[in-house]
């Protein structure tokens, strides 16, 4: 999350004033944009820079959008720098606001920051405020502290030393949460951290298939669904969780075995009908099942006559947390929802914030998009900036029951990292409720990994949830600065640098996949889902989270 981005309760200010605009503009094809006016974002991007006497610090400004700029570093009213970046050195003890501004032919922007100098400097701890452990499983914590030659540590469980070492290994039977604290003790200082480690069951192994919603306790006992035309064949593969090395999976249609014994299996339907499939993984017998219902072959629901070029219709909106998303207060699902439903009606171009991994909104359009051959088909674009880029994966569905509702079965647009090693595919992350909702949030994945993330959002008042897609390689990079680079194509909220797919904020539908990678030759879609690919923190700037503007039919006429 860019942390020069405004806060929720901004964020609806803002799109209601760009629902005014585009009320005005026109509807028969995407807005051509003003040049925009400068934007600028200090790094490092803390709030506040904390030193010792006569140490230093290089700050430097990324500006966007200026056109013939002139730049000024100001402390204490005076001008000390007109470069991009400029080294505050801390000559006196106090607190000082360095602001940076530019001016430029499009417009005038500010940024500030706080540092103050010490006459000691104390360590400080960095690690997260929540944790998850496992009944009956070690895990081992790391004192993590900057500032920290030749300290000593203390860790305290429910007020007891367990241990006096940089480590401290946890082991618990009883399930619940466990105050874990660190203090750190240098010559010039402390710092006291606590933690709080939720103890759960051991996940057991278990399969299922996306449907491209979330999954909590209030719906987890419902059939997941898909479809599948009757001149088409459907490539189905689950969702695999807490399996180390899954060996030979067994597959049934309506309880007849099938020949495949691998992930993935290619569903061919003979006839017209709803089809019960199962898959179940030998070594451990866990077992998914899906229903697929064989549609009228493809076009037949195919919608005609819209009015619109973007998507009018919201169906669902689920952030992950983040450090926004939990200011939410007061709001159920169906409220967001209709704060979403005010941005599609009004086709307002401003982006919409969904949080970490896995945080998504699927919208429709009032007619099907067609996939025009060697074309790019939607325009979304988002809120990328120089270094820094927070890619989502975009998935499309037809509407092949002909209903009107996002039920059938979801295709990803492929980028420049399907097919990689490094790429995850049905990627399931479960965050959990803490019980101070201003606290951090646990989460654990489908592959045996666990973290932190921001705030839990207050609209989802289930005990934890499971966000569910394909998960890309981190791309952050930390020198001193934090960044998150940029994918070559095919993810929003990114630049495009491939001449296959040069055009930033544009998509191609023929780029729509299987479950196996393979083409999915679709001739149009309906519904649009966009959801947050990457799963990583910065040290500067907070989590990873895609910002999606509108989606829009580049080709309606």
């Amino acid at each position: 999350m860019k942390k020069n981005r405004f806060t929720n309760a901004s964020f609806w200010l803002l799109a209601a004033m760009a629902a005014v605009a585009a009320a005005c503009a026109d509807e028969e094809r995407p807005e051509v944009a003003p040049v925009a006016e400068p934007s600028v974002v200090l790094m490092p991007a803390t709030g506040e820079h904390r030193l010792k006497i006569g140490g230093s610090v290089m700050l430097t400004a990324v500006v966007e959008n200026a056109l013939s700029p002139i730049f000024s570093w100001v402390v204490d009213g005076k001008i000390v720098s007109t470069d991009p970046s400029f080294t505050f050195l801390a000559e006196r003890l106090g607190e000082y606001f360095v602001t940076f501004r530019v001016d430029a032919e499009n417009g005038s922007a500010t940024a500030q920051v706080k540092i103050s100098v010490l006459e000691k400097l104390p360590p400080t701890i960095t690690l997260p405020s929540t944790a998850i452990a496992y009944r009956d499983v070690a895990k081992e914590f790391v004192a993590e502290a900057e500032n920290a030659d030749s300290a000593t540590y203390v860790w305290r469980l429910e007020g007891e030393v367990v241990s006096e070492s940089k480590t401290y290994t946890f082991t618990r039977h009883t399930l619940g949460d466990y105050a874990l604290s660190l203090k750190v003790t240098t010559a010039e200082g402390q710092d006291l951290k606590g933690i709080t480690v939720t103890v759960l069951p051991e996940p057991l192994p278990e399969l299922y298939f996306d449907n491209g919603r979330y999954r909590a306790p209030s719906n987890i006992a419902e059939r997941r669904k898909m479809t599948v035309p009757s001149d088409k064949s459907l490539v189905l593969a689950p969702v695999i969780r807490n399996i180390d090395n899954p060996t030979t999976f067994v597959w049934t249609v309506d309880g007849a075995v099938q020949p495949a014994t691998g992930e993935h299996f290619t569903f061919t339907p003979p006839a017209q009908g709803t089809y019960l499939v199962s898959v179940t993984e030998q070594s451990t017998n866990a077992t998914g099942e899906v229903e697929v219902t064989c549609t009228p072959p493809e076009g037949t629901y195919r919608r005609t006559g819209g009015v619109k070029n973007h998507a009018t219709t919201a169906f669902y909106y689920i952030p992950a947390p983040g450090q926004y998303i939990g200011a939410m207060e007061g709001m159920t699902i169906a409220d967001a929802l209709l704060e979403l439903q005010a941005w599609c009606t009004a086709g307002a171009d401003g982006y919409y914030m969904i949080g970490a991994f896995g945080g998504y909104y699927i919208v429709g359009f009032d007619h099907s998009v067609s996939n025009e051959p060697d074309k790019a088909d939607l325009q979304i674009n988002g809120n990328p900036m120089g270094g820094w880029c927070e890619s989502g994966v975009i998935w499309v569905m037809q509407d092949e029951n002909g209903n009107g509702h996002p039920d059938d079965t979801w295709y990803e647009l492929k980028g420049s990292e399907t097919g990689k090693p490094e790429t995850k595919q049905r990627y399931a992350l479960t965050y959990y409720r803490p019980k101070d909702l201003t606290a951090g949030v646990a989460w654990t994945d489908n592959m045996g990994g666990s973290g932190s993330a921001g705030r839990y959002p207050q609209i989802i008042t289930d005990d934890y949830y499971t966000l569910t897609g394909t998960c890309l390689a981190s791309t952050v990079v930390e020198t001193g600065l934090s960044y998150s680079e940029c994918y070559e194509w095919g993810y929003v909220d990114g630049y495009n640098t491939s001449p296959l797919r040069s055009t930033t904020g544009h998509f191609w539908l023929e780029d729509a996949i299987q479950a196996d990678g393979s083409p999915a030759n679709l001739q149009y879609i309906d519904f649009v889902k966009v959801h947050t690919a990457i799963n990583a923190r910065t040290q500067n700037v907070g989590e990873i989270s895609t910002e999606a503007r509108m989606p829009y039919d580049l080709n309606f006429n």
